[in-house]
């Protein structure tokens, strides 16, 4: 599955003039999924929020999709789903832009439903907010997050694919969460050598042949311990920023891909040799995480791993050590939610018989993007995943 949000400038306001709470939904298209009258909406209109230049929040808009299968048969219809949703997105937002002023319902013709919180609600083009549309290296001011489901047995392959996009170099956006993304890579590698051992490929069964047991827990392995990296280190990395007299803000911004999915449903759904080597080495793999995080910070700053560092945002504290443990054992469910805050979960699930992992890409090309960019964005994003699902598969 491949969803995707695309967030803009506008600011919106509600009946009164009033900032609306975020994620507040809007309105929804017309279009429908072609699966009967209750069929869901192709993409909604939601509140989100951003500041003023005098840091005064306001409300401005985001485009919210439904997800398309892009995997076995949906890998024929799914694409071209995907692009004409954002056709859609397309033509409703410049609606938007050309209304400048009135409200929401009677911007868009016929292409939108209000929904009741969105009776009302009035563009405010005149508050002082910075458009960026438009302006030098802002395309067309486009700020996306894309939702992604990768087949759990090739997930190591989607990452090769993700990281020549979201090269880690100084001045980047994001330089600490691209860092640790190509330093998953390295830190699965060096795990899986010492605990999974590399095993040869079977000789060739037939016309399409097979891999070894042994092969395919590696291949398990490293997607899954580059995922478990990204989310331990970004929890690790606000830990450190907060010791330093940093902000409690933006954790979710520490990491590329954020799972959606709590880790351990994720390790309940590897091969039952990998989960019991992860298991039963979670100490020495804990040590050795701890170790290349605090050697191999972005331009080798060093950061220390406080392990009793927590967040408490909903029912009982999460204890970094604890989460960390939670991942390589699979013992205790921590949900994302509880480390990383406000997030729709979304558990492993079987699509076209493969197990998917859910999460969503932070950040990916360039931040602000044009029309044409989130175009080549899905579209190598669509052959990303089947890649990754018919190596899965093999």
């Amino acid at each position: 599955m491949i969803g995707y949000e695309i967030e803009i400038s506008l600011p919106v306001t509600d009946a009164a003039g009033k900032k609306i709470s975020g994620d507040t939904k809007l309105a929804e298209t017309t279009a429908r999924h072609p699966d009967g009258p209750t069929g869901k909406p192709f993409f909604r209109v939601v509140s989100d929020t951003r500041s003023l230049p005098n840091r005064t929040k306001y409300s401005n808009l985001e485009f919210v999709t439904k997800p398309w299968s892009v995997v076995g048969d949906g890998h024929t219809s799914g694409p071209a789903a995907l692009l004409d949703t954002l056709q859609r997105i397309r033509t409703v937002r410049d609606a938007f832009y050309h209304a400048k002023e009135g409200t929401l319902s009677g911007s868009a013709g016929g292409l939108l439903q209000t929904l009741p919180a969105g009776k009302g609600a009035r563009f405010a083009p005149n508050n002082g907010y910075r458009e960026v549309a438009g302006t030098a290296g802002n395309g067309d001011g486009l700020f996306v997050h894309y939702s992604v489901g990768v087949p759990l047995a090739g997930m190591a392959t989607f990452f090769d694919r993700l990281r020549p996009a979201v090269p880690s170099r100084e001045g980047a956006y994001l330089p600490d969460a691209r860092h640790r993304l190509h330093q998953a890579h390295s830190f699965a590698e060096n795990a899986a050598d010492a605990f999974v051992p590399r095993g040869p490929a079977a000789p060739a069964k037939g016309a399409d042949g097979f891999l070894s047991a042994k092969a395919r827990h590696r291949r398990e392995v490293l997607g899954y311990l580059q995922l478990l990296y990204m989310q331990v280190t970004a929890f690790a990395d606000h830990a450190d920023e907060l010791e330093s007299g940093g902000a409690d803000a933006g954790i979710k911004n520490r990491t590329v891909v954020l799972s959606r999915a709590p880790l351990a449903e994720v390790h309940a759904r590897l091969d039952p040799v990998v989960q019991t080597a992860l298991r039963n080495n979670h100490d020495a793999l804990t040590t050795m995480l701890a170790d290349e995080y605090h050697e191999k910070g972005r331009g080798q700053r060093q950061r220390t791993f406080y392990d009793t560092a927590f967040r408490k945002i909903d029912g009982d504290p999460v204890v970094l050590l604890d989460y960390t443990k939670a991942a390589f054992t699979g013992e205790v469910s921590i949900p994302q939610q509880s480390v990383f805050g406000g997030m729709r979960q979304i558990s492993p699930h079987v699509e076209e018989e493969a197990v998917m992992v859910p999460f969503e890409i932070r950040t990916f090309g360039a931040v602000m993007k044009s029309w044409d960019e989130v175009t080549a964005d899905l579209k190598d994003l669509c052959e990303w995943v089947q890649s990754s699902y018919e190596l899965g598969m093999a």
